[in-house]
């Protein structure tokens, strides 16, 4: 790699490296941002191999930043993506209880969920759970119609399209 001038250096083109780097572009148009990774392509590990779940925000403690950008980042993932034709999916998921002492954990989930601001939550008996998910079991679920599912291979290559355009740049193969 030669010898240049960059106001941020960013170690690995994984979602947040390139993330990081995008945002930076828009923040600072005309100010050199370089991503270096030691892989040949972006996403080359954790990214890349992610179950592609994007999270509603029932789980992180009410009022937390967590939560907080976990419900917002949820919303803007699935803007982004609509925005720049990515496929995605809002598929939801259910949260079962298969024994009655985990009942009171999936209401502690709701409420915590509603908290949050997560639109859509609710309980199903078994049949209702069954109507969505025939092959699943248990005695009543959490349906949360928000989550959604994405390649985040796909995201992560959008970000680094979307941050050289913006002038920003990627190094691959860089070892040392």
């Amino acid at each position: 790699m030669t010898d240049r001038h960059t106001d941020l250096l960013i170690i690995g083109a994984g979602i947040v490296g390139l993330a990081t780097a995008l945002e930076f572009t828009r923040r600072y148009p005309g100010r050199p941002v370089l991503v270096v990774d030691k892989e040949s392509h972006v996403a080359a590990h954790q990214t890349g191999h992610n179950s592609g779940v994007i999270h509603a925000g029932i789980y992180y403690r009410t009022g937390s930043l967590k939560a907080r950008n976990c419900v917002a980042g949820c919303e803007s993932m699935k803007r982004f993506c609509a925005e720049h034709g990515i496929p995605y999916e809002e598929c939801g998921k259910l949260v079962v209880a298969t024994q009655p002492e985990e009942v009171p954990r999936l209401h502690g989930l709701q409420e915590r969920g509603v908290a949050n601001g997560v639109a859509g939550l609710r309980m199903l008996d078994r049949d209702e759970f069954l109507e969505l998910e025939p092959h699943s079991t248990g005695i009543c679920a959490l349906h949360v119609p928000s989550t959604g599912i994405v390649d985040y291979k796909l995201v992560a290559a959008k970000y680094a399209e979307l941050m050289a355009a913006a002038g920003g740049e990627g190094v691959f193969n860089a070892e040392e």
